[in-house]
């Protein structure tokens, strides 16, 4: 499966069918920490009502770093309407739910996520050529976290603003991800640094990552 194969199912997941499966199941098998092939292959379980895809789940939900995303991918709405300037809340799957967050099942509704990730995707994958000019404006930039305001600490905007930034993190640690593994290390690095600046708070992980892209230059 190519990259841009990869892109395109992720811009379109209601692509995936039973042609699909099977290469999306070599990937996780050969590349089991990449979180992306895990997340499509799932989803396209999901797609098919595969008598698998419960039992895949639980495998695949503990090899995935943000579990919420997860979540949010597989519960994804396949057309967006247009009727409304206001999206309807994705439909809660409560079994898919209690599989993904088996020890906090008991949470209340609102603190499930809302949303989705299909246009965060598309914006980025329009075009070819204008996914190299994102890749090449993001390693150019000097990304700074914005200062909040305590009023505006709840808004709907905000909310709006961290949905989008999850969906931008997905799309580009999945990108450094298929960089590693194509050997463009050189290239994956740099945007787990650009990630690492822009989300302090995973910078841990984010280190991890990079000195397993190290080990990997040097063996």
């Amino acid at each position: 499966m190519t990259t841009d194969e990869i892109y395109q199912y992720m811009i379109s997941p209601e692509m995936l069918n039973r042609e699909t499966l099977n290469d999306l199941k070599e990937l996780t098998e050969r590349y089991p920490a990449f979180e992306g092939g895990w997340m499509l292959y799932l989803k396209n379980l999901k797609n098919l009502n595969d008598v698998s895809f419960e039992q895949e789940l639980i495998n695949g939900a503990v090899r995935i770093q943000n579990r919420r995303k997860l979540y949010l991918f597989l519960n994804e709405q396949e057309k967006e309407t247009e009727v409304s300037s206001v999206a309807p809340p994705v439909e809660e799957n409560d079994e898919i739910y209690k599989l993904i967050f088996p020890t906090a099942y008991q949470l209340e509704a609102d603190e499930k996520p809302e949303g989705g990730l299909s246009e965060i995707a598309r914006s980025i994958q329009n075009k070819p050529a204008k996914r190299v000019r994102l890749i090449d404006k993001f390693l150019e930039a000097k990304p700074k976290m914005p200062p909040v305001k305590d009023d505006e600490s709840h808004s709907p905007m905000e909310s709006k603003s961290v949905q989008e930034d999850a969906g931008e993190e997905f799309v580009t640690e999945t990108l450094a991800a298929i960089y590693a593994q194509q050997g463009y290390y050189k290239k994956a690095l740099q945007i787990f640094e650009k990630l690492s600046l822009k989300y302090p708070e995973k910078s841990t992980y984010f280190a991890a990552q990079m000195e397993k892209i190290n080990h990997l230059m040097n063996n």
